[in-house]
Formats: structure tokens, C-alpha cells, sequence
């Protein structure tokens, strides 16, 4: 028969590597992190960095390398199906980095690039606030302009590793807190006198990659701190990658999950035969194949349009429809999983515990499902399916 997965001969000796990594030392360790020992704390970040995971996206002279999206999302799914927290870890390292790479001067760049791909620097993604999420012009975040520099007043909410980061990214109004003002994206040394960032906050799941709030009063940050694209065009970009970053996760669950189911339903008998004959679960591992292998379709789709396009190139609802279909299947199948295990599925020692816990979590970032499901209803409605080949309807 042949693979279900085709694979780059290149990328698959790398995966081989990762899926070592991942079986030595890092399912060792699951159970540390997932409670909630800081992830930051283990050499688990340094290893990957020795691999070269990290830093996959670029290409050694600060810039993008379009080839090392396609490995960075393979690699992510191995590392997710032992380790939501540490694939979290290693993807928004190199969100950060292309943020720079893309968008940032080069003497900002170059501060903090190489510390992320070593896995020694963290930063941070900020764009949500407390009283405004899937609603981005409702910011109150503002940068006021004062001779060379800017001053930053405002507080982010829901950060992921904020409290462990050393920069971040943030998106902020400019001179007033209008909706309609324009925006701008700033690297702001978290260090800097007027930037603070608040303890972690507990969640369900990603147990020991820590989230919390960043609030600046009076932050002085220079000129050459702004990045030098639109600020609420440029966040969405490194958003959409973010989102293929979901999708890689939720993918990762979906494997994860067949992997311990199968294995578990293999060893366990019942009324004299081993569970994993039985048609009934068996039924259930099929629809549960079949969510993985659509949703790893749609999703390199996906990521081909972004490794291609970037920026204002990528297809955002074949981006849209691979984070909704991935992480609502991880979600649902997440459940499953832990049901098909009875008992064990509820005790932490099984992974499928912690599947079904990040699981939600990707429902919920970088976009709810019901905003992409809300986005792609609205391109749903602008095209035309009467004809052969669907596309936008000719005007009157």
C-alpha cells in the first residue's frame, strides 16, 4: 500500500531526527511540564536549537527562507503529539523572528534574532488588550510621538510567555485612541524603564509556557524600534502565520491521539480479543484518520499560499478554513480519544489528557472558530457557485 504521507526524502530525515528527540527526551519530561514546571527551566529549547528547529524560517543572513516552512510545520506536528507547550515554544520563536526578519530595522533585528534561534531569547506577540480581542480597533494602546521617540501607554492581556520574555512585538495606536486611528508595530525591550509584565496566569492547558499581561506607562521607545510596515497589516501577517501554527498543533493532536489510541486499544483485551478488532472503536480510529489526513491537506495548502505569498500575497480564507477545520477536528476527536481510553483517558499519565485540554485552547486563539467561520461565511457569499469554477460574482 501506499504512504497515507508523502514526505520530502530531505525533510524526512529531519522528522527522523525530531521523532527520536521527541521519544528520548522530551516524553521523559511531559509530565514535568505538564505540571506546570516552566518549560524554560529544562534544556529541552537548547536541544532544539542544537537541531536546528528554531530556526528553520530563515536563512542565516536575516532573512526568510520560504523552503523552511513546509519542515517547521512537519516538525511542529511530531513535537505537538508529545508536547503541546514545547512546539508552542518553538513556533513562536520563530514567529518572533520573522516579525524581524520582515518587519524590524536591522540593527533590532539582529539584537535578538540570534537568541531566539539558540533558544535563549523570548519574546512576545502583543496585540490583544483587555477590553478588546477578535475586535482590534477597539485598542487603547497608544504611542505618542516626542522628539526621536515614542511613548507607549496601554496594557496587553493574554500574552503568551510574556512574563518570561525579554522583548515583544506590540501594536499600538498613534497620538490618540481614535477607532480609526492609524497603527504601527513596535520592539519594545521589555526592560526598558515603564514596561512591566504581570505574573502568569493559570489555563487548562500549555502548562509551562506562560501567559500573562503587559502594561506600559510613560515607555520611552526609540524611532527605529518601529517596524516599518502598517501596524494592524503587519500583526495580521505574523497572525496568519500564527494560525498555520494552530493548525500544526491541532494536527499534532490528531496523531498523537491515533498513536495512543491504537496502541492502547492493541494491548487491551476484552471478551477475548484485543480492543483495537473491535468494528465499533475501529469505526471511530477511521473517522479520526480521516479528520488527520483532511485536515493535513488543507493545511499545507495553506501554508504553500503563505510560504509563497507572505504579507499581503496569502490566500487568508485557505488560512481561515485550515485553522477552523484542524483545530475544531483536534478538538472533537481529542474527545474521543480520551473516551476510547475509559479510564486512563482521564488519568494524566495519558497524553490524550493533555490533547483534549490544548485542544480548546487552539479553539480560542489567534482567531476564535466562530471568526472563521464568520470570515469564510463572508467570502462564502461573494462568490458565485453557480458557475463552473466558483469565484467572485460579476457585478450587475
Amino acid at each position: 500500500m501506499n504512504e497515507l504521507i508523502s514526505v520530502d526524502p530531505d525533510v524526512r530525515e529531519l522528522l527522523a531526527v525530531v521523532q527520536e528527540f521527541c521519544e528520548k527526551e522530551v516524553a521523559p519530561r511531559v509530565r514535568d511540564i505538564e505540571d506546570a514546571a516552566a518549560i524554560y527551566d529544562t534544556d529541552l529549547l537548547r536541544t532544539a536549537a542544537a537541531i536546528g528547529l528554531q530556526g528553520l524560517i530563515f536563512d542565516g543572513e536575516g532573512g526568510i527562507e520560504p523552503a523552511g516552512f513546509v519542515p517547521a510545520h512537519e516538525t511542529n506536528e511530531i513535537v505537538a503529539s508529545y508536547s503541546g507547550s514545547l512546539a508552542l515554544a518553538l513556533s513562536i520563536a520563530r514567529l518572533h523572528g520573522y516579525m524581524l526578519c520582515r518587519y524590524a530595522a536591522p540593527e533590532i533585528r539582529d539584537r535578538w534574532l540570534p537568541g531566539l534561534v539558540a533558544g535563549e531569547a523570548f519574546g512576545a506577540f502583543a496585540i490583544s488588550e483587555p477590553h478588546a480581542g477578535t475586535d482590534v480597533r477597539a485598542i487603547t494602546t497608544v504611542a505618542r510621538r516626542d522628539g526621536d521617540d515614542y511613548v507607549l501607554d496601554g496594557e496587553k492581556s493574554w500574552i503568551t510567555q510574556g512574563p518570561r520574555s525579554e522583548f515583544a512585538v506590540v501594536l499600538a495606536k498613534l497620538e490618540h485612541r481614535g477607532r480609526e486611528a492609524d497603527t504601527a508595530a513596535f520592539v519594545v525591550d521589555l526592560g526598558t524603564p515603564g514596561a512591566s509584565a504581570g505574573p502568569a496566569e493559570p489555563l487548562i492547558g500549555f502548562r509551562g509556557v506562560p501567559l500573562g499581561t503587559l502594561s506600559f506607562s510613560g515607555c520611552r521607545v526609540p524611532e527605529a524600534a518601529r517596524m516599518r510596515v502598517d501596524g494592524f497589516g503587519g500583526m495580521l501577517d505574523g497572525v496568519n502565520l500564527a494560525r498555520l501554527d494552530c493548525a500544526s498543533y491541532a494536527l499534532g493532536f490528531l496523531r498523537g491521539a491515533l498513536r495512543e489510541c491504537t496502541t492502547y486499544l492493541a494491548d487491551r483485551e476484552a471478551f477475548g480479543a484485543p480492543l483495537v478488532r473491535n468494528p465499533l472503536l475501529q469505526a471511530q480510529l477511521g473517522t479520526m484518520l480521516a479528520a488527520y489526513l483532511a485536515g493535513r491537506h488543507l493545511a499545507h495548502a495553506a501554508l504553500g499560499s503563505f510560504a509563497a505569498g507572505g504579507g499581503d500575497g496569502v490566500d487568508t480564507a485557505l488560512v481561515s478554513a485550515a485553522k477552523l477545520v484542524t483545530t475544531e477536528s483536534a478538538m472533537a476527536q481529542s474527545t474521543v480519544a480520551v473516551q476510547l481510553l475509559g479510564g486512563a483517558g482521564v488519568h494524566t499519565d495519558h497524553l490524550v489528557q493533555s490533547y483534549f485540554r490544548d485542544s480548546k485552547i487552539i479553539e480560542i486563539i489567534d482567531g476564535t472558530s466562530q471568526i472563521h467561520q464568520l470570515m469564510l461565511g463572508r467570502t462564502a457569499a461573494r462568490l458565485d457557485w453557480t458557475a463552473p469554477v466558483p469565484g467572485p460574482r460579476r457585478r450587475a
